[in-house]
């Protein structure tokens, strides 16, 4: 996992830590939990996170992570929140990708972009007229899984 402490578009800090990919649920939550006290301050506003797999992102459930086989319906930003007591926001991680792209990358200047994730599967975040495009149920994108 990789973790970063952001301020006005520029990384401060940011730490690498090994997953457990056979962990369970708690264990893997616990990781992420240690990862983020590691980079958390009073200043820190909200939590963002990219996860590779399907997220449902207004409720923060993370329904799969291929690699990590005990991440099936997870809860995550409801979890977080009661733990760190600030917002956090749930993406999926190509979505993650582009959105920082369009907003903080080489994106800016176009109202239309694509970003491609090539990791454990194949995903795209895609941003249409300055809005990212998750699609009905949130999987615009993930075409990772057509053979």
């Amino acid at each position: 996992m990789h973790f970063a402490l952001i301020e006005e578009e520029k990384v401060i800090r940011e730490i690498r830590l090994v997953t457990n990919a056979q962990g369970t649920q708690e264990e893997v939550l616990k990781e992420i939990e240690n990862g983020i006290r590691e980079l958390i301050d009073d200043s820190v506003e909200g939590i963002g996170i990219g996860v590779p797999g399907l997220v449902e992102t207004k409720l923060g459930i993370v329904f799969n992570v291929a690699n990590i086989p005990a991440w099936k319906n997870v809860p995550i930003k409801e979890k977080l929140e009661s733990i760190f007591n600030i917002p956090v926001y749930i993406g999926n991680d190509a979505n993650c990708f582009a959105l920082g792209e369009k907003f903080c990358g080489k994106g800016k200047p176009f109202s239309n972009v694509v970003g491609l994730s090539l990791g454990t599967g194949v995903g795209a975040g895609i941003i249409v007229n300055d809005k990212l495009h998750i699609g009905n149920h949130s999987i615009a994108g993930e075409f990772g899984g057509i053979r």
